[in-house]
């Protein structure tokens, strides 16, 4: 009886937090139309060219928000600096880079110049940040860009992608309607208007046959990491790059462990936050990816899955692709 009462008792746990999730996911519309009658109208964010001033990027050129602080911390070169050290101990000047989510375009020029004989592909669906990263990248000189207006994703076709819009607001955010986008607190606040728009979807493994073998990857895309993965698996196997991605939550980084301990891969724990999480994956015997992630943060860092047994039929050189 005992043993019944507290199986009920946790499944009324469960269906609580459930109808709560589900409850505040309905009333996000209204929030979002109440808190902007009430706050005070601003002036609409101006877009305008920066100099990025130090970090592997220096010396590009970069169109930003002014006046605010993501645009002050990529101009200083302050954004993400720990991780581009990272990254810069990492790429060859002549590997082949993917940019998976390309945001204002920092990791695309700070790859652009690192790989200065190599190639960068950068994949954003949201038209206005494909187009800003194309001019800054024919600004800054560096012709081995290319930007591909389109989104990354689990399946090949038509997705509803979700952006903010860029009136009074940051405009960065945007995610695909189908993986959910990041559900977070901080990130209903502040991003405020949303509209959606159809874009069309790739997968990794359709690149096979378009693109030359990669060797770096970035992959930053608002919960779609652990579809774009699974929609990789020959490309991976095939080319083994080092991945950084950037995790939203517990789910998502154990959908991503799943698919990528199959393939052999360990991670590499970039920060200790225990919100978003930045990971390196390496293969397990990349052993130069270890040391250059230890001499940029002065420690060992946390290395997780590095020494698994592999499951039955996986012979730790990836599934049958």
């Amino acid at each position: 009886m005992l043993f019944l009462l507290e199986a009920l008792r946790k499944l009324m746990g469960q269906f609580k937090q459930q109808m709560q999730h589900a409850c505040r996911r309905a009333l996000q519309p209204v929030a979002r139309v109440l808190r902007s009658l009430l706050t005070p109208p601003t002036s609409p964010i101006v877009f305008g060219w920066h100099q990025i001033e130090a970090g592997p990027a220096a010396g590009a050129q970069i169109m930003l928000p002014r006046n605010t602080p993501i645009a002050e911390a990529i101009t200083a070169g302050d954004y993400d600096q720990k991780i581009l050290q990272v990254v810069k101990s990492l790429v060859g000047k002549d590997d082949v880079c993917f940019d998976i989510g390309g945001h204002y375009g920092c990791y695309t020029l700070s790859l652009a110049k690192l790989v200065v004989d190599g190639q960068v592909h950068t994949f954003e669906p949201v038209p206005a940040h494909a187009e800003r990263i194309q001019a800054a990248a024919l600004k800054s000189e560096l012709k081995h860009v290319q930007v591909h207006q389109v989104a990354m994703a689990g399946e090949i076709g038509e997705m509803t992608l979700q952006f903010a819009e860029a009136e009074g607001s940051d405009d960065s955010m945007a995610f695909l309607d189908a993986y959910g986008g990041v559900d977070t607190q901080a990130a209903h606040e502040h991003y405020q208007n949303f509209s959606r728009t159809t874009v069309q979807a790739r997968t990794l493994d359709s690149l096979l046959d378009d693109l030359p073998a990669v060797q770096f990857m970035k992959i930053d895309a608002e919960g779609a990491e652990a579809a774009i993965l699974g929609a990789g698996l020959k490309l991976i196997a095939n080319s083994k790059p080092r991945l950084l991605v950037e995790l939203h939550g517990i789910y998502e980084a154990l959908a991503c462990a799943e698919i990528l301990c199959k393939l052999n891969y360990q991670a590499i724990l970039l920060t200790d936050q225990k919100t978003t999480l930045p990971i390196l994956w390496a293969s397990r015997d990349d052993v130069a990816a270890v040391q250059a992630v230890t001499e940029v943060l002065g420690h060992e860092p946390v290395v997780m899955f590095d020494s698994l047994s592999e499951p039955d039929g996986v012979d730790g050189s990836g599934p049958d692709v």
